[in-house]
């Protein structure tokens, strides 16, 4: 009997080694996974590794020793499950780590642990459905944390505790419903917030008030009804708000100092702004009149294109005195008031196409001095008119402009790519003697079928956006 305890041992002793030093195909580790050991120097080459496979059970040893002055890491063609438990023991000095569409699933516990020096973290486009508490500690220097494209659908008051040092967070693209109040509290060197493209309804009141160095924020292509006016008031640095593409039929801004706001595809029908902006587009949205912006002195650029805006009554632009661009495309405006442009002599860009207009007077852009770039093509121009229009304004000035597509069978004539029509009692030159009143005809044809392709275009955007909100709710 006491002869078999040396081989007894001698077993124990081959299976663990067997264990310990298995390839693939080794024993089944305690958790119920396999103990494997992947040389990644075998996969890897100028800090691209390729072809790597890590499942969820798996329990991976990446290197015998410390691999030391690996600065940047990133993954390619590779299937992982979860980022290995030692992987920032394997690499102590890493600072950027790219494990983007690699089918990553879940963290562990604990995840970050050694990763002292890492400052960027990319795991976009994987499979993460949760930031689990206190994940990241370890990671007290990230700067840089993108986790766009994944299956988030709740995230944690503590879920980005202890990244004291992060600037740059995008959560885009995910299945977020809604956010708990104190989620950003801790990120109080925030510069740049992404959470474009989620399910957001509403935004709770003060969710942003710790984050004062914010300068950028997307909440494009939610479902946000309504936003709170006084949500950004407390941010004095925030230089870009994208809420584009949510269903705001009414908005009022209120801060201090904006750079540049995108608002389009909204279905937005009144706008008010307080406070001083820069750049503001409003494209694609249901507005009958300008936006109300009590200091619009300081807007630089202005779009309003696809808007019902029809024809500018009055003088709605005497207070927008330092525009250098602006884009009135699409606006089912069929003429222009001569005084209309008169205060906006530092305007470098104008864009009236895809309207009905047919002719205008001259002097309407006898302020336009600075004018550098004017597209009016998609309209439905008289050719005596733009030939005097080309010929004392356009060509006179060197302005550059863009020709026109509309098909030679549409058109009595071109001028300089322009498309045009004659008067209804001149011969056509495009119709072999015809007269050219059916010219003028199917012009008017020709914009009736764009405004109800529009106008069919904006009620399907709607409906998608119903039929969305009714899948969620099933």
């Amino acid at each position: 009997m006491w002869l078999l305890q040396p081989l007894l041992l001698a077993l124990v002793v081959c299976t663990v080694l067997r264990s310990t030093i298995g390839s693939a195909s080794g024993a089944a580790s305690p958790t119920g996974g396999q103990l494997r050991r992947i040389w990644l120097q075998d996969h890897c080459t100028a800090n691209i590794c390729t072809g790597v496979e890590i499942g969820r059970n798996d329990y991976v040893i990446l290197s015998q020793a410390p691999i030391a002055k690996q600065l940047m890491l990133t993954f390619i063609n590779s299937s992982i499950a979860k980022i290995p438990h030692l992987m920032f023991d394997t690499f102590p000095d890493l600072q950027l780590l790219r494990m983007e569409n690699c089918t990553l699933e879940t963290f562990e516990k604990p995840q970050f642990e050694g990763a002292s020096n890492l400052m960027s973290l990319f795991l976009g486009h994987n499979r993460l459905k949760d930031i689990p508490k206190n994940i990241f500690l370890g990671a007290d220097n990230l700067a840089t944390l993108h986790l766009e494209n994944n299956l988030l659908k709740v995230l944690h008051n503590h879920s980005f505790h202890a990244l004291k040092e992060l600037k740059d967070l995008s959560l885009a693209d995910n299945q977020l419903e809604q956010l708990p109040l104190g989620v950003f509290a801790g990120l109080r060197k925030l510069l740049d917030l992404n959470l474009a493209g989620n399910r957001l309804r509403a935004l709770p009141r003060g969710i942003f008030d710790k984050n004062l160095n914010m300068t950028r924020l997307s909440l494009a292509r939610n479902l946000l009804a309504t936003f709170e006016s006084e949500l950004l008031k407390l941010q004095p640095r925030l230089t870009l708000l994208d809420i584009s593409g949510n269903i705001l039929h009414e908005l009022t801004l209120n801060f201090s100092l904006l750079e540049q706001v995108l608002a389009h595809s909204c279905d937005l029908r009144r706008l008010t702004v307080y406070g001083v902006i820069k750049e503001l587009d409003l494209h694609n949205n249901s507005l009958r009149e300008l936006p109300h912006i009590p200091l619009a002195s300081n807007v630089t650029s202005l779009d309003l294109s696809q808007n019902p805006l029809g024809n500018l009554q009055g003088n709605p632009l005497r207070r927008f005195t330092a525009l250098l661009r602006l884009n009135l495309s699409a606006t089912n405006t069929n003429e222009l008031a001569e005084g209309l442009f008169k205060k906006q002599t530092h305007l470098q860009m104008l864009d009236i196409s895809a309207n009905t207009i047919y002719s205008l007077k001259i002097t309407l852009f006898d302020s336009l001095k600075a004018l550098q770039y004017f597209y009016f093509q998609q309209n439905n121009w008289n050719c005596d008119f733009l030939q005097l229009l080309m010929s004392s304004f356009v060509k006179k000035r060197d302005i550059s402009f863009m020709e026109d597509l509309t098909a030679p069978e549409l058109v009595d004539d071109y001028v300089d790519g322009i498309a045009c029509w004659y008067e209804s009692d001149k011969i056509s030159k495009k119709c072999d003697g015809a007269n050219s009143e059916a010219a003028l005809e199917l012009s008017i044809v020709r914009n009736e079928i764009k405004a109800f392709t529009e106008l069919v275009e904006k009620k399907f955007v709607r409906v998608y956006r119903m039929l969305e909100e009714m899948k969620l709710k099933l």
